[in-house]
């Protein structure tokens, strides 16, 4: 009897330590998101927003973005360029899986088209023929590290681009837009810009899950064999 309670005691510690060493590791999925909106400057439209949106975990080395022209007051409105700074090294990190295909991001970007002279790590934009994207067309792409995996601190932490133009200031990301809605006094182009936000909180993976439940089961055993 003092054998099988030992052999019952020593099972149910090993499984409680592997369990503990399994919490120390967890999935951290994140999505980070950005609303460009604009054009500020008194010559150019405004009602534009374009939202970004960037999916990913800590334990992937893997993005996947979409950038979402939602801007109903101009109908015929096309993505010239999308441009945004992440808090890496341009040769880091490659971009693949374009829809539309003719689209693709090179580095760097510099005196950002309509941004009032912004300079950017990187810059989407299609090449011919063109396909574009528009109120109805995303552009989406995948982003991968070429070493290590991917957090919220790349893009929160991303450098700050600068426009000569005090009405558009500074910002993370911004859109280049073509084919605007516009009366005789503005341009029909125009740029939008804004920030990175948001994050992710951690939760377990699902071998921390099982190896809780089996820690449990193991100690309900040995409760069970010490009532016996």
């Amino acid at each position: 009897m003092r054998m099988n309670f030992s052999k019952t005691l020593t099972c149910a510690v090993f499984i409680t330590g592997a369990m503990l060493f399994a919490t120390q590791s967890v999935a951290d999925p994140f999505t980070i998101t950005s609303q460009l909106i604009g054009d500020p400057r008194p010559n150019n439209p405004d009602n534009l927003i374009v939202d970004v949106s960037i999916t990913g975990d800590t334990t992937s080395a893997t993005t996947y973005w979409t950038v979402d022209i939602n801007s109903p007051m101009h109908p015929d409105v096309k993505l010239d360029a999308f441009y945004f700074n992440l808090n890496l090294d341009a040769s880091d990190v490659s971009f693949s899986n374009f829809v539309p295909s003719t689209w693709s991001v090179t580095s760097p970007a510099t005196n950002a088209a309509g941004s009032g002279g912004a300079d950017f790590d990187f810059e989407a934009d299609s090449s011919n023929p063109a396909i574009n994207v528009t109120n109805s067309q995303d552009l989406t792409f995948e982003a991968t590290l070429l070493s290590g995996f991917w957090n919220v601190d790349l893009f929160l932490n991303a450098k700050e681009s600068e426009s000569n133009d005090d009405w558009l200031g500074t910002f993370q990301l911004g859109a280049h837009l073509q084919s605007l809605t516009a009366d005789y006094r503005r341009s029909d182009s125009g740029f939008a810009a804004g920030y990175y936000e948001g994050g992710g909180e951690p939760i377990p993976e699902p071998v921390t899950m099982l190896l809780f439940g089996t820690g449990l089961a193991g100690l309900s055993g040995l409760r069970l064999r010490k009532k016996q």
